[in-house]
């Protein structure tokens, strides 16, 4: 393939340079996200959006589930490249000066729940995760219990705790529960996020949590509490994620030596996500070294990516094959659906593995998903996913004969001409991973060295034709 800097060298400034006077998207509220594998029953999406929806703190739920409910706000649209197992809960507000949050909420029967203030913008507008907190981490209230803890039982109760947000850096030695804002600017709009993966079966959103009570206290001494602290912290609900800039995307594609496929290539390129002009807009250079000078490989995130992830990437195009495989080793991972009384097993590489396909950095939608429990596996905890259109699916492609299927989608889905309906970006979570998991991508140090540190969890992908795929026969996990 040709060397994709060959006309016209990439260079920082010169990408930055169409930034200006360029409005970075928001999404679009038109573009909507897909997922054909819900987790949540019809019924309970509705049923959680329905006791959430009116909050006068948290905006409405936030995910693939409750994207295309009528009546759904811009913000419930996902656009930073969703996992179908989610539902998250922001809430963006202004802090008084002197004062703190406190909330008093409930673990929920699911997979997993963090807290998670957002960072402040750098390039192309881009949002990080800032301070956070996740489940296993919160103290409960005096007579009640973490049910995240190792050892104890996932049905154990009472289930409560209290979470504090304080305005400020983070200290030396931080006060347990507690997330900080990093900033004392009262005039400073924070955002933070409730996210809730894979509830228990028949559980809503939350798990059954519900949503926690917000108290206000003020420098003063006064707590507030309901539509007073919602008054003094001036909540917004409408205003959604900056994603990629449409303008340059289009430009970065135009300018490569194929701009039929970039920046897909065959076989497709798993790499780790460092950050957004890393990886998105780095991708079209395929000299390391040029790529890493111009847009170092910081670990500083973007499209408010969680802490507590490691995401692997690859760009997809169906001009290659009509079908793509991903095949590799599962990591273990407890498996908590339909309502496990216990963490089992009780060492585990991840507490969520999923692999999702989806739309260009300009929309950064998703269309489907599929996660750990879902995928039929050897004995050997060997996996191969296959992703196509409905219209090329083989017959052997599902789990009756070891393979699970993904939908394709609607390739790069941005409202432009230039748009091509037939490339994806794969997106892959490793989510609370095992310190002592050496094989796990947080230990990928460097671009480059992801098949070296995974191993056998690499996933290897392959295009295939139809026929070629329905070949392989059905082969029963």
């Amino acid at each position: 393939m040709a060397n994709r800097n060959a006309n016209g060298r990439h260079t920082k400034t010169r990408v930055l340079a169409v930034l200006v006077g360029l409005v970075t998207l928001a999404g679009f509220a038109a573009a909507t996200a897909s997922a054909s594998l819900n987790y949540l029953p019809h019924r309970l999406a509705v049923e959680t959006n329905n006791k959430y929806k009116n909050n006068c703190f948290w905006a409405p739920p936030k995910g693939m589930d409750y994207a295309n409910l009528p009546g759904a706000i811009p913000i419930q649209k996902p656009n930073l490249y969703p996992d179908v197992g989610s539902t998250y809960f922001v809430a963006q507000y202004k802090l008084p000066e002197g004062a703190s949050l406190t909330f008093h909420g409930k673990f929920g029967y699911l997979r997993y729940m963090s807290w998670t203030m957002f960072g402040r913008p750098g390039e192309l507008g881009q949002i990080a995760s800032a301070d956070s907190l996740r489940d296993i981490r919160i103290r409960p209230d005096k007579g009640s219990v973490n049910p995240f803890k190792p050892g104890n039982k996932r049905m154990a109760g009472p289930r409560k705790y209290t979470f504090h947000v304080v305005s400020g850096p983070i200290p030396a030695k931080r006060a347990p529960n507690t997330i900080y804002t990093q900033t004392i600017d009262p005039e400073t709009r924070l955002g933070m996020s409730i996210r809730n993966y894979l509830p228990d079966r028949g559980r809503d959103g939350t798990g059954d949590a519900g949503l926690p009570k917000v108290v206000l206290n003020l420098a003063d001494g006064t707590r507030l509490q309901g539509q007073q602290a919602c008054a003094q912290l001036d909540p917004i609900f409408d205003v959604s994620t900056s994603t990629f800039p449409a303008a340059l995307w289009k430009q970065l594609v135009a300018d490569s030596p194929d701009p039929v496929n970039a920046p897909a290539f065959n076989p497709p390129r798993w790499e780790k996500f460092w950050n957004a002009l890393y990886n998105v807009a780095g991708i079209f250079i395929t000299d390391p070294f040029e790529r890493e000078s111009t847009y170092p490989p910081t670990e500083s995130g973007g499209f408010q990516s969680n802490p507590d992830t490691s995401y692997l990437l690859t760009e997809v195009s169906l001009k290659y094959g009509p079908l793509i495989t991903f095949s590799g080793k599962m990591p273990t991972f407890p498996k908590s659906l339909p309502a496990a009384k216990r963490w089992t097993p009780k060492k585990y590489q991840v507490r969520y593995w999923s692999l999702c396909s989806g739309s260009s950095p300009v929309t950064g939608l998703g269309y489907d998903c599929v996660y750990d429990q879902q995928v039929p596996l050897t004995k050997k905890r060997r996996y191969t996913v296959v992703v196509g259109r409905a219209e090329d699916r083989p017959a052997n492609a599902r789990p009756a004969c070891g393979y699970q299927w993904i939908n394709f989608g609607e390739g790069e889905n941005y409202p432009d001409p230039a748009a091509r309906d037939y490339i994806d970006t794969m997106y892959m979570r490793f989510m609370a991973v095992d310190p002592a998991w050496k094989q796990a991508p947080q230990n990928i140090k460097k671009p480059g060295s992801e098949k070296k540190v995974m191993g056998e969890y690499f996933p290897n992908a392959k295009y295939w034709t139809k026929a070629a795929f329905r070949k392989l026969g059905c082969k029963k996990s």
